[in-house]
């Protein structure tokens, strides 16, 4: 296996290739929710294991890029497409992106602007475009991404924070799910994540008892959406009712999640199942026999 590092000062996206050096004509993005390759590596060691070309990226955190979610641009994910398609004399042909948790809303929200993308597997995913974080002249575009310096629509953040603090003093809980609850209580059809621009198969996975993102609900409202829009290509929605907001291969920080602690055994069931789910997936490239 051949590993080249990329990096978004020099060539416009960061991230680390695990080219398999295998004739497969596949390659795979993979992103998550935090900062750095450090996660997003684990994956793509797990994924290339399996015979499969992966590309680690980040999104911000890296130099050049948003330190915060705050305007990330998409492009650099067609940058990325665009320097793999050249990598090995046009060795990839077909791309797919898989992400976790702020990863997952992040795949499909670039794969809505890059039409090379003909696969997306988003694992507890979230629904509604928020406003970014950071001071207010931080960028021209408010929300957390943008594309070619355009904005998109997005949920504002106004009383968001107290409204969270409120509830977890009402709940005697600190939890990252109320925050999410209280965003996409303000969302709409417009701040809706733009699913029916993707040219491709998009598979959802969530968890009925998801403590983190409300990721079940979102993905039955992009499903929805999808429906509604007429959308061409495959789409299927699987849901566990045993695992946690953790689902498929999550490698670090499991026993942090209050369901994790009470239940570790179903929760780790649930992972291997769904992580077999995205291989088949993968296998297939079609969310078809799912």
């Amino acid at each position: 296996m051949k590993k080249s590092k990329y990096t978004y000062l020099k060539d416009g996206f960061e991230g680390i290739l695990y080219d398999t050096e295998s004739e497969d004509d596949r390659l795979l993005i993979v992103i998550q929710g935090l900062k750095g390759l450090e996660l997003p590596e684990k994956y793509a060691g797990l994924f290339a294991k399996k015979g499969y070309s992966v590309l680690a990226m980040t999104y911000y955190g890296a130099p050049g890029l948003p330190d915060t979610m705050r305007a990330i641009p998409l492009e650099m994910f067609q940058t990325a497409i665009d320097r793999m398609k050249k990598y090995g004399s046009g060795k990839y042909r077909r791309f797919g992106i898989y992400g976790n948790s702020k990863g997952a809303g992040m795949a499909l929200l670039a794969a809505s602007v890059v039409p090379d993308i003909s696969l997306v597997i988003a694992a507890s995913t979230f629904g509604h475009i928020m406003q970014g974080s950071g001071k207010a002249d931080l960028d021209p575009c408010k929300a957390m991404v943008s594309y070619r310096g355009k904005d998109f629509p997005y949920v504002s953040n106004a009383h968001m924070f107290s409204n969270f603090l409120k509830r977890c003093i009402k709940e005697h809980h600190m939890r990252v799910l109320y925050f999410f609850e209280e965003w996409e209580k303000n969302g709409t059809i417009e701040n809706e994540i733009p699913v029916e621009k993707i040219c491709g198969d998009i598979l959802f996975l969530t968890s009925t008892h998801d403590e983190s993102v409300p990721s079940k609900h979102d993905s039955e409202l992009l499903m929805e959406r999808l429906k509604r829009e007429n959308f061409t290509h495959g789409y299927r929605h699987i849901n566990s009712e045993t695992g946690s907001h953790n689902l498929g291969y999550f490698p670090v920080n499991n026993g942090a999640l209050p369901r994790e602690k009470k239940f570790p055994q179903e929760c780790q069931k649930a992972r291997e199942d769904t992580l077999e789910i995205i291989l088949k997936t993968l296998s297939s490239w079609s969310v078809a026999d799912l």
